[in-house]
């Protein structure tokens, strides 16, 4: 495992000139990303995982923490309320040997959404994963999720939309 990032570390802000700050996950965020998991509404939860899942599992918990920084990455999006930090938002990619590509994947709290917080994890994360070597990223997601495919649009780069089974659609992006 690499030592922890921190060159990747930065203040952002939002559409609403809300300040958020984003930091690679740690292996402490454990509890904070099961809070953020409490906080997101069924369909959130829905459009991020493809499944009803109604806790996040501790294995998950693990894979989301236990990263190399290379291969997987993760990028959380904080805030402070009342002298103790809340991630409101994960962009992360996780390459598996069976698959060409990474796989992207980001979720934002509810409450946050609809501010530009999803892009910018998004596109964070794609560079982050062209430093470290990758020019093509995969991602399979729910069709009704147009919140997301008008990011990839939006996002400039080269993308294909094939249409699997289950009624997912898989994402390739040139990044």
């Amino acid at each position: 495992m690499e030592i922890y990032p921190s060159r990747y570390e930065a203040w952002v802000t939002l559409r609403d000139e809300t300040k958020v700050f984003l930091t690679p996950v740690k292996t402490t965020d454990g509890p904070l990303l099961l809070e953020l998991f409490k906080r997101l509404s069924p369909s959130s939860v829905y459009l991020r995982f493809l499944s009803p899942m109604h806790n996040l599992p501790e294995n998950l918990v693990y894979q989301f923490t236990h990263i190399d920084y290379k291969k997987d990455f993760g990028l959380v999006a904080l805030i402070n309320i009342e002298n103790s930090s809340a991630i409101i938002g994960v962009g992360r990619y996780a390459y598996y040997p069976e698959r060409e590509q990474p796989e992207l994947a980001v979720v934002v709290r509810d409450d946050w959404q609809g501010k530009g917080l999803g892009s910018i994890l998004l596109m964070r994360v794609i560079n982050i994963g062209r430093e470290n070597g990758f020019s093509r990223f995969g991602a399979t997601i729910d069709p009704e999720n147009q919140i997301i495919m008008n990011i990839f649009k939006r996002s400039g780069y080269d993308y294909k939309i094939y249409h699997r089974e289950q009624g997912v659609y898989y994402i390739e992006i040139q990044a």
